[in-house]
């Protein structure tokens, strides 16, 4: 029992810790006991009589001390006296049952005048559970006490057990609501993905719907302009003609650039790998950049190792990528300028370079060189995909590709860096190693073109009759394989994008009626991957893509020729 009197006729009865916090509320682990009397012989007989509960007790000697310790605390039950001095216990009871905090405390009266029936019913209306007379009878007290005491622990442990329900409540709908926030954000991800995906179809169509109208009018002028070299004479005649296949020439490489970075974004470029050597692609690049070389006056130096450097890999992709760092070399630098190549082996890594004294590349712009339609344009030309395009396919290979440069006007040099290969790899299956270009054989041949667009048709077959080979034309799938079966021969270049029967459905109809009798059948394509676009195994022979070169021509006239089928 406590009591907060300051009086010295007042007894302090020691507090179990925890019993009294002031801060404490009706929650709390001690559920308290009030006893309010001016008597402290009955506070002290209180005590007593509440045996094992007296460490609840807490104890106030007149109204106003009770009053202040339900400003702070909550009780179980008010023990209140009767007859104290102002505010007597009713007047006490009064403003316990006006405050909102307190009104609902059960209040136990205790009186010592058992004839007062007037002032019991006053107690009543005050909102009294009880009465208790003195001197007080401890079975009596502890009786009714613990009636209330238990209540109170109950009602306590009913209320942390409704808190825990609404942690938990709160705790499943913040669960609930974070999956549903989850799922949300997947479906709007899946959206977006999906929108995305859309966006990249929508423009790799695009791409090769591009590449395919612009392919078709350079296939006639590549062609009209072979016609024109074999029938001109005139040099000026013949500048003029140069001029413009290198222009072609530089429009069609822009066009590949595109596609295959497209493809090799998709996943769909495919490495033809075989057993090589390095020496092979430096002579290749050379050769594919031959014209540019000439054109720029380039004092190309090229310093090979002392030892072959074998490597498997895709040999038209790796002269692709040397074939663009010489490019690029010549075009940053003056015409005149020394651009060097150099390949040495460094324990299992190859390192190919390529260096030029041309304008050089600034710090800015070293750091993103390869990224896609970067470029120095106050010397480059193209779309800036000539880099990008030589990471990518170095990557598929396994390998890194470095640029550096010690700034503007100090050149540049571009370092390949491939794993060296062991020299028992196999090729690939479906790979072979590239055949010589045959020269172009005599005629009499006889040869079929389809193609639906007149004027790239007109061109090539001009082109063969230039050359003596017999031609025959036509326009469209049904009566291309009505004139090949009627009178069968022995190429037939068919272009894939035709009306009505398209080129692979007049391939396998012709194969199917002719069977062994079938001519060599040659695909001419403006899309993008022609392989990519066969329903099931190609019916045909060799694929060209447009504009095919009057070399790719003569390739696939010397096929004809070498093959059993046309010689027997």
């Amino acid at each position: 029992m406590t009591t907060t009197s300051s009086s010295d006729t007042d007894r302090h009865f020691p507090l179990p810790a925890g019993a009294f916090d002031p801060g404490a509320t009706a929650w709390g682990d001690v559920v308290r006991i009030l006893a309010v009397d001016d008597d402290l012989a009955n506070l002290l007989a209180i005590e007593a009589a509440l045996g094992a509960r007296a460490d609840r007790l807490v104890v106030a000697r007149s109204g106003d001390e009770a009053l202040r310790h339900l400003l702070v605390e909550d009780f179980a039950v008010i023990l209140l006296d009767v007859r104290m001095p102002s505010p007597d216990g009713f007047e006490t009871a009064r403003m316990i049952r006006e405050r909102l905090r307190t009104r609902h405390i059960p209040i136990i009266f205790m009186t010592a005048y058992r004839d007062t029936e007037l002032e019991m019913r006053r107690g009543y209306e005050l909102g009294a559970v009880d009465y208790l007379f003195k001197p007080i009878v401890p079975e009596v007290l502890q009786a009714k006490v613990e009636v209330f005491v238990t209540l109170r622990e109950r009602t306590a442990t009913v209320a942390r057990q409704a808190e825990e329900l609404r942690r938990l409540e709160r705790a499943e709908a913040a669960r609930q609501l974070a999956e549903e926030r989850r799922a949300w954000e997947a479906a709007a991800l899946r959206a977006q993905v999906s929108h995305l995906e859309d966006d990249a179809r929508r423009k790799d169509d695009f791409l090769a719907m591009l590449a395919h109208e612009l392919r078709n009018p350079l296939a006639s002028v590549v062609s009209h302009l072979e016609v024109l070299r074999l029938r001109s004479e005139d040099p000026r005649i013949d500048g003029s003609r140069t001029a413009i296949l290198r222009q072609v020439e530089h429009l069609t490489r822009m066009i590949d650039d595109l596609l295959d970075v497209s493809r090799i974004t998709r996943g769909k470029l495919r490495l033809e790998r075989e057993p090589l050597e390095l020496e092979r692609i430096v002579e290749r690049a050379i050769e594919t950049c031959q014209p540019m070389l000439a054109d720029r006056r380039v004092a190309l130096s090229v310093e090979p190792p002392a030892e072959p450097i074998p490597l498997f890999a895709d040999p038209a992709r790796l002269t692709q990528v040397l074939s663009n760092l010489i490019g690029n070399a010549c075009r940053y630098s003056e015409p005149g300028s020394p651009i060097w190549i150099r390949w040495w082996r460094e324990d299992d890594t190859a390192v190919l370079e390529v260096a030029d004294r041309g304008c050089g590349i600034s710090p800015e712009l070293l750091e993103r060189i390869f990224d896609r339609f970067v470029q120095e344009r106050r010397s480059g030309r193209g779309l800036g995909l000539g880099l990008t395009l030589v990471r990518q396919l170095v990557e598929l290979h396994g390998g890194v590709v470095e640029a550096r440069s010690e700034g503007v006007g100090r050149g540049a040099q571009f370092l390949v860096r491939l794993v060296v290969a062991d020299r028992h790899a196999q090729p690939s299956p479906g790979s072979a190693p590239a055949e010589p270009v045959a020269s172009r054989p005599p005629p009499p041949l006889d040869v079929v073109v389809v193609e639906d667009d007149a004027e790239v048709c007109e061109a090539i077959c001009a082109l063969l009759a230039e050359w003596g080979y017999a031609v025959r034309a036509s326009h469209d799938g049904t009566a291309a394989v009505d004139e090949m079966v009627s009178n069968p021969p022995q190429l037939a270049f068919l272009d894939l994008g035709l009306p009505g029967l398209d080129g692979y459905e007049v391939a396998r109809r012709v194969r199917t009626a002719l069977g062994a009798r079938s001519p060599r059948l040659v695909a001419l394509t403006g899309f993008d991957d022609p392989r990519l676009a066969a329903n099931g195994p190609s019916p045909f022979d060799a694929h060209l893509v447009k504009p095919a070169s009057a070399l790719a021509l003569e390739r696939e006239l010397a096929a004809t020729v070498a093959s059993p089928e046309t010689s027997s």
